[in-house]
């Protein structure tokens, strides 16, 4: 794929493999665009805990005991074992 930049992008570029902080203009493209993944995750991350947070509020919660965090886990087990998709929030 070839991408056109501005010219203020590949002076930052250079300066950045100049500075020594990347081996080539790859590098940087990688990084930065590891960087945006990472940032859309936390976004998903923030919102749900928002969410989260709302039904604490509105006293819609369940409490951690370790009989909980149990059956969380055989659940767990099942989905995996029957094939079933794991949800993002839930994945290490």
């Amino acid at each position: 794929m070839t991408i056109q930049l501005s010219p203020e992008a590949e002076a930052l570029i250079r300066e950045l493999i100049e500075r020594g902080d990347y081996e080539d203009p790859e590098t940087v493209v990688d990084e930065a665009l590891s960087a945006l993944l990472a940032r859309d995750h936390y976004s998903h991350l923030k919102t749900a805990i928002a969410v989260g947070m709302e039904q604490y509020e509105r006293g819609e919660m369940i409490p951690w005991t370790p009989d909980y965090f149990d059956r969380l886990k055989r659940e767990a087990a099942e989905l995996a074992r029957s094939g079933k998709p794991i949800k993002d929030e839930v994945k290490p």
